[in-house]
C-alpha cells in the first residue's frame, strides 16, 4: 500500500473490498494466522535472499568475470553474469516493494478486524507481481524507452535497486506509466489498417428509403413486400415492429419479406427496419407503412364491366368489330 494512502477507501489493494456489492466473508481467525505466518516466512527468506547477492560484490563484477553465487551454503550454487545478476537484484527489490505494500494492507485490515476472504490470492501474489513488473520497467530502461540506453557495467546499482523497489511499491502507478509510454509509442489512428485500404470487415449500416406497396389491405393473407433502399447484406432481417419477419436477399438495394396475417388483422400502422447483421451492422430508419381498410384501396377493374371494358383491360374502346367481321381462324382442333 502506498504509504500517502492509509485511508482505507482510497486504498489500492483489497481495500476495494470495503465497496463491495455483495458482502464478503471476513477471513477466520486461522486463515489470518496463516497468511500473517506466510508473510513472515516470506521477509525472511527475501531478506536473506537480499544479502546473499548483495555479498557478491556486483559493483565488482564485470561481463568478462562472472560471479560465483551460493545460497543456503553449498546447497545451491551457479554462476551468473553481470547482466543476470543486476535482474535478480530488480526482480528482488520489485518483490520487496510490493511485500511492503502488502504487508502494510494486511496489518491495517486485520486491525481493524476487515480482512475479507476473497482477498487472501491477492496477498499471495502480490509480491510476485512486483517482482514481474520491476523486471519488465528494468528492461524498458535498460531498452532506452525510458531514459537513454546504458551498458551493465555503467548502471547505478542503488538507484536502479531503488526504483525496482518503488516500482514493486507503487505498482499501480507504474504500470499507468508504461501505459502512457506504449500508448504514446504505439499510438494508431482510427482510419488506419483495413478501413485505410477499404477492406473493412465490418458490415455496414442500412439505408431503407421505399417500399412497395406502402398502403397495405387489412386482411391480406401472406402479403410479401419489397423493400427498397442501400447497403443491404445477405443475411439482413427485415422487422416489423420490433419482430423479424421471413426475408429474402436479392441484392445490395432490395429485400423481400412475407408480413404474418397478423400484421394486416387491423387497420393502423407498420414500423418496418432492415437489419444488417454484426459485425458492425445495425438497423436502418424506421419506415412507417399504413394498413387500411380493403374498400380504401384503389378500385381494381372488373372483367366485363361496362361496355367499353369488354376486354377486361380497363381501357376505352375506340371500335367494335363484329365476330362475324374477324378473319377465319387457322388450325386448331378439327371438328
Amino acid at each position: 500500500m502506498p504509504f500517502d494512502e492509509i485511508n482505507p477507501d482510497a486504498m489500492a489493494g483489497p481495500e476495494v473490498a470495503t465497496k463491495a456489492a455483495q458482502p464478503a466473508e471476513f477471513a477466520s481467525l486461522k486463515q489470518t494466522r496463516s497468511l500473517g505466518a506466510g508473510i513472515i516466512v516470506f521477509a525472511l527468506l527475501l531478506g536473506y535472499l537480499f544479502i546473499v547477492f548483495w555479498n557478491t560484490k556486483i559493483p565488482a563484477t564485470t561481463l568478462a568475470t562472472p560471479a560465483d553465487v551460493c545460497v543456503a551454503g553449498s546447497f545451491m550454487c551457479f554462476t551468473a553474469s553481470l547482466d543476470a545478476m543486476l535482474l535478480i537484484f530488480v526482480m528482488l527489490a520489485g518483490a520487496l516493494g510490493s511485500f511492503i505494500h502488502a504487508a502494510t494492507s494486511f496489518g491495517d485490515f486485520v486491525g481493524n478486524k476487515r480482512l475479507t476472504t476473497n482477498w487472501l490470492w491477492w496477498y499471495t501474489l502480490k509480491p510476485l507481481i512486483g517482482a514481474a513488473l520491476a523486471a519488465i520497467f528494468y528492461l524498458c530502461v535498460r531498452g532506452g524507452f525510458l531514459s537513454g540506453a546504458t551498458q551493465a557495467e555503467s548502471v547505478n546499482l542503488y538507484g536502479i535497486v531503488a526504483l525496482s523497489g518503488m516500482v514493486g511499491m507503487f505498482s499501480k502507478q507504474a504500470t499507468d506509466k508504461l501505459n502512457e509510454v506504449f500508448n504514446t509509442m504505439f499510438k494508431t489512428t482510427s482510419a488506419g489498417g483495413d478501413l485505410k485500404r477499404k477492406e473493412s470487415l465490418d458490415n455496414p449500416v442500412p439505408l431503407l428509403s421505399g417500399s412497395d406497396p406502402v398502403r397495405l389491405a387489412q386482411g391480406s393473407r401472406n402479403l410479401v413486400i419489397t423493400l427498397t433502399g442501400k447497403r443491404f447484406v445477405d443475411g439482413a432481417a427485415v422487422h416489423v415492429n420490433g419482430s423479424a419477419r421471413v426475408t429474402r436477399f436479392k441484392d445490395s438495394t432490395q429485400l423481400s419479406a412475407t408480413l404474418l396475417d397478423a400484421d394486416l388483422a387491423r387497420e393502423g400502422q407498420l414500423i418496418v427496419t432492415v437489419v444488417n447483421p454484426g459485425p458492425g451492422g445495425g438497423s436502418s430508419e424506421p419506415l412507417a407503412l399504413a394498413v387500411v381498410l380493403a374498400a380504401a384501396m384503389p378500385a381494381l377493374a372488373v372483367l366485363g364491366e361496362g361496355e367499353d371494358d369488354i376486354d377486361g383491360c380497363s381501357v376505352d374502346v375506340a371500335s367494335f368489330t363484329a365476330d362475324e367481321d374477324l378473319p377465319v381462324a387457322r388450325g386448331g382442333v378439327a371438328s
